[in-house]
């Protein structure tokens, strides 16, 4: 092809046709640019295919992720769940119920002094495309939005308040190793009383406050389940 163009402009300087041979440079120079412009295009077209297989890819793979959460976040919201019903037994019932049903105040201490479930996000996928880079040219532009929203806001705030519970369990279980041991409250004045449902009463607020957090979390998560 460059040999036949060369030849026809070799003729025409030949032929001293100086105008004709300057109307062919300029055709030569148009369709130069557009042969650019075809190969620009078709360049985009593949890259923008390349981006469209990786956004179906990368949905896919982070349902797969996130049907794992889900699972367990239903499992932390059912467990901490036990938990508030077991401190507003507690808190209600138990100077009655040291008196009149030991029995029933010594198994749900037992179920408020066990270790609340924690709960870590698999987060592979989203981490791998956000080091890639890729999540910039998908065209899903809310999708993305609440995926953020998920995992740079609600994902991180729900561990870091699971450490906090985790903490005052913790702390609350060493206190009260010997009636988490034998499972059952030893024989406790009423002072001693009063100082227990103080301390359940300190981890009231917190629970209730990652339950309302564990349900902002999993709404957040069917949404984007059910809708993308």
């Amino acid at each position: 092809m460059i040999k036949f163009f060369r030849k026809i402009r070799q003729q025409l300087l030949s032929e001293n046709k100086f105008s004709r041979y300057f109307l062919y440079a300029i055709g030569e120079i148009i369709l130069v640019v557009l042969g650019i412009l075809i190969a620009l295009q078709i360049n985009k077209w593949n890259e923008s295919k390349i981006h469209q297989q990786a956004e179906i890819t990368f949905i896919k793979d982070l349902k797969n992720d996130l049907e794992q959460d889900r699972i367990r976040l239903e499992n932390c919201l059912q467990n901490i769940k036990k938990n508030i019903i077991a401190q507003d037994i507690l808190i209600s019932e138990l100077p009655t119920s040291y008196r009149d049903n030991k029995v029933k105040l010594d198994s749900i201490f037992l179920i408020y002094s066990t270790p609340l479930i924690s709960f870590f996000p698999v987060s592979g996928t989203f981490d791998a495309s956000v080091s890639n880079g890729n999540m910039a040219f998908f065209k899903n532009k809310e999708f993305i939005s609440k995926i953020y929203l998920l995992y740079n806001t609600k994902y991180p705030r729900l561990v870091y308040n699971g450490e906090l519970s985790d903490n005052r369990v913790l702390r609350f279980m060493d206190k009260y190793n010997h009636e988490r041991r034998t499972k059952e409250i030893g024989n406790v004045n009423d002072e001693q009383i009063s100082e227990i449902l103080d301390d359940i009463d300190r981890g009231t607020t917190g629970t209730k406050l990652r339950k309302q957090l564990i349900k902002e979390t999993l709404d957040l998560v069917n949404d984007i389940l059910t809708n993308y």
